[in-house]
């Protein structure tokens, strides 16, 4: 059997194309296949001497959706080609299967970590010491395609895309029953000092205007618990879509659902505060002092470009590109007075977001994150702190 992008037996497409059946995939999943946040040791270590099963079969055999627990169907090859990935090389030529209710039509598919597995999308499958090296690399500051050109070089086998297997790491995490009942043993979960800090590099482009604007009466308040279980389903979702276009759980960015995130044991409720519809400026003769309060941090960041970066950038602003470094930068550091210049400027050198905010005690322990929609400001570390 060649492997194909779906399989349909009667009524039952796999996998589903309609947002119900996703959905009840994706809740069924968090449910009843959450991984536990400390794997057992015989799971945790890899062996190039470990042999995998051929073919990954749900294990259920009754429906948990209806009421009177009806029988499954026989198992469904969804395909003979999928790839189990390890830290040793790849396992090819592995078989999938799907089963479905023929009551409620409810989709069951092969997610048993216990096996040492995890499955991200019937087609790649990660075994755990894998997603374990992998975070452990995250922890040390090393990019998710740095890991593949090791495993590469390790293995001396091509591996799925670097963004397959972040993916794929993603969706794991996703699934696993993180507790988050850490802080600083020092600092404890309230620390009295914090340090403020912006990661810059974690900026991305984003086009503000097309925000809609929030709600009338939104006054800042978003559910944080509602939010990040949000994220964590369009996560899991991202197994069932051929791309985060097709993702019904998507998270967009927006003014009214958009949460920092802050540990369950310091934050004091599961409402936190998201007040960066307040950035939102009307045209005015204000607007340019406004401006200036980071025009000059965005000058010292204009400065380190290269040239050719610079003559772009005056073009793109209708400017005259000739003439020296130096004359180049005076044009556009007057250009940047106006708002839409300003916005065109920041936009090509640190992206249309504000990036990440942190807040952390003196021992580097992080306590708060935000990613930013708009450029950062004292009111982003207000929100985190209050």
């Amino acid at each position: 059997m060649e492997e194909s992008d779906g399989t349909h037996v009667g009524e039952n497409t796999y996998p589903p194309k309609d947002a119900p059946a996703i959905q009840g995939m994706v809740q069924y999943i968090l449910m009843n296949k959450k991984i536990p946040s400390t794997i057992p040791n015989h799971l945790r270590l890899s062996s190039v001497d470990k042999e995998f099963p051929r073919h990954l079969i749900p294990e259920e055999t009754l429906c948990h959706h209806c009421p009177n627990r009806m029988v499954l169907s026989d198992p469904i090859c969804i395909t003979q080609k999928a790839k189990i990935l390890t830290t040793s090389g790849i396992v090819q030529d592995i078989s999938t299967y799907y089963k479905y209710c023929p009551q409620c039509g409810a989709l069951y598919r092969y997610q048993e970590w216990s096996e040492g597995l995890h499955n991200f999308n019937d087609h790649v499958l990660l075994d755990l010491p894998l997603c374990l090296t992998i975070r452990n690399l995250l922890q040390v500051h090393t990019a998710v395609s740095r890991i593949v050109e090791y495993l590469e070089l390790t293995t001396g086998v091509q591996f799925p895309s670097a963004d397959t297997v972040l993916h794929g790491y993603l969706h794991f995490e996703a699934l696993t029953d993180h507790e988050y009942q850490y802080s600083c043993v020092t600092c404890g979960d309230h620390p009295p000092v914090v340090i403020m800090d912006l990661h810059k590099k974690a900026s991305f482009h984003l086009s503000v205007s097309d925000l809609a604007q929030p709600p009338e009466d939104f006054n800042g308040d978003v559910d944080s618990e509602q939010f990040w279980k949000a994220l964590t389903e369009e996560r899991i979702a991202r197994g069932f879509v051929s791309s985060q276009k097709n993702n019904p759980f998507s998270v967009p960015p927006s003014f009214h659902f958009w949460a920092p995130w802050i540990g369950r044991n310091t934050r004091r409720s599961d409402c936190v505060l998201n007040t960066e519809f307040e950035k939102i400026r009307p045209a005015k003769a204000a607007e340019v002092s406004e401006i200036t309060v980071s025009e000059d941090r965005l000058r010292d960041e204009l400065c380190k470009q290269k040239v050719q970066v610079i003559r772009n950038l005056c073009r793109e602003c209708g400017l005259d590109a000739t003439g020296s470094r130096t004359d180049l930068l005076l044009r556009l550091s007057q250009e940047m007075k106006s708002r839409e210049a300003y916005d065109k400027v920041f936009e090509k050198i640190r992206a249309a977001s504000g990036g990440w905010a942190v807040i952390m005690c003196p021992c580097g322990i992080v306590y708060s994150l935000k990613c930013n929609i708009r450029a950062e400001s004292p009111r982003d570390f207000a929100d985190m702190l209050l």
